[in-house]
């Protein structure tokens, strides 16, 4: 449907209200964002027939693009957390980099691992690794979630094959390898500014715990050797059952860029697909523990990681429903209109369209196809190369992620910290490394012109 300024204010409204009924009136999150998604669809203007069935619509296709995901992505965790693989991971990377240097390894972890991942996917996996380095160690979790967040979200929205920047590139004519190229740099100043936020004083002074885990003794000095009478898994299959789904996933996207279509590239995106690739962390998971292998066992994982899972994927489709509402309403669409007929510099424009679409609907992949489809017809007279415009989309794509984007949910949800928690290291992170990666971009402007 056509928006208008109307519009703009039933949106301002809605996000407010989502606000107010969640931290203030301590609505659960499900029940708030179902409500706002019905009361926004009707403020919009949408045909009563069509409201319900539009609120379901979202909800239901989010789930089923990425409930099963979570639930694999869960199950990992649990597996890992409960045979002590998390803490094999956790102790290993301690060795390598140190207690002081544990931010920057959980940063360049989640920088890498969500490339070929989706960040939702990328945070459940890498979560417990994070905790149990909390843990281990004694370091806020604020600051190691923090980075681990900002490393996920800078290459989720910034560096293909990941599906969104990839999509734009394709859209706005890119060459690919250059928009590749480019956005690690983008996104790696991203990650540094997201994390220092993380790591600053004032994040810390407000949220100085460390993570709260059973049978793990805080280390003070430099030794990291996890000391227990109970074996513990091995660190190669440990990081294999993390690494193998990354891999695979990765194998898959590349095979769809450069190989020729055919079996083998059939094979590989079946491998490489998130289902099955994380089905293969969940079976090598399995065995880690060998002496613990028993179907009785391994149906006490699967129960516990489907319960853990449960209120992640309810709140996912919930986010959905409310974005779906404001997807079909065109608010996003109108808005980057506006933005787009005002004088600013040219580089910008994409940035703020992008932005905007963001805040509105809390996804960085619709984003990055909406905003790519509105500056196309702009892109002449803008001047702008292609992959400069792509990575100026891409930086204001995860901007200030909040209550309306299923991510923040999964984030606060699978590490058990408050929204207000949530709204410091993931809404405020994301917000402080889009302006970093944009002034990054800005600079590439300068020198790479169409």
């Amino acid at each position: 449907m056509e928006a208008s300024f109307g519009s703009l204010i039933v949106m301002l409204i809605s996000l407010a209200v989502l606000v107010l009924l969640i931290m203030k009136l301590k609505v659960h999150p499900v029940y708030a964002l179902v409500l706002v998604a019905l009361g926004s669809a009707i403020g919009f203007g949408f045909p009563l027939g069509s409201v319900v069935s539009t609120v379901t619509g979202g909800f239901g296709s989010t789930i089923g693009s990425i409930g099963i995901v979570i639930i694999l992505g869960c199950t990992i965790g649990v597996i890992l957390e409960e045979t002590g693989g998390a803490l094999v991971l956790a102790n290993t990377i301690l060795k390598i980099v140190g207690k002081k240097r544990s931010t920057l390894a959980m940063a360049i972890s989640g920088y890498i691992v969500s490339i070929p991942v989706f960040s939702d996917s990328a945070i459940v996996i890498l979560s417990p690794v994070a905790r149990s380095l909390s843990a281990r160690a004694g370091v806020p979790l604020m600051a190691l979630l923090g980075g681990l967040n900002a490393g996920i979200m800078a290459t989720h929205t910034m560096v293909p094959p990941t599906p969104g920047p990839l999509a734009a590139a394709g859209t706005l004519g890119a060459d690919v390898g250059m928009v590749i190229g480019l956005g690690l740099f983008s996104a790696a100043a991203y990650t540094i500014a997201a994390t220092l936020w993380c790591k600053s004083k004032y994040c810390l002074s407000r949220y100085p715990e460390p993570a709260k885990m059973d049978n793990v003794d805080t280390i003070l000095g430099d030794d990291f050797v996890i000391k227990s009478d109970k074996k513990m898994p091995g660190a190669f299959l440990t990081f294999a059952c993390i690494l193998l789904p990354v891999i695979l996933i990765c194998t898959s996207s590349f095979a769809n860029l450069w190989m020729p279509e055919g079996t083998a590239r059939t094979f590989l995106g079946f491998l490489g697909s998130p289902v099955i690739a994380l089905f293969v962390g969940v079976v090598l998971c399995l065995f880690l523990d060998p002496s613990r292998f028993s179907l009785k066992q391994i149906y006490d994982w699967f129960d516990k990681s489907v319960e853990s899972s449960g209120f992640i994927i309810l709140a996912t489709g919930a986010a959905g429903a409310y974005g779906q509402v404001l997807r079909d309403s065109g608010v996003g669409t109108y808005l980057g209109n506006l933005i787009a007929e005002t004088p600013l510099p040219a580089v910008f424009v994409p940035f703020l369209v992008s932005l905007l679409l963001s805040v509105s609907n809390g996804s960085a992949t619709v984003s990055l196809l909406t905003g790519s489809a509105i500056i196309l017809p702009l892109l002449p007279s803008l001047g702008l190369h292609p992959a400069i415009a792509t990575l100026a989309i891409a930086a204001g794509s995860s901007f200030f992620y909040h209550a309306n984007a299923s991510h923040f949910w999964v984030v606060v949800r699978s590490n058990k910290i408050s929204e207000q928690q949530g709204y410091t290291l993931v809404s405020a992170g994301t917000a402080i490394g889009s302006i970093a990666a944009m002034i990054v971009v800005w600079i590439m402007s300068m020198f790479i012109l169409p």
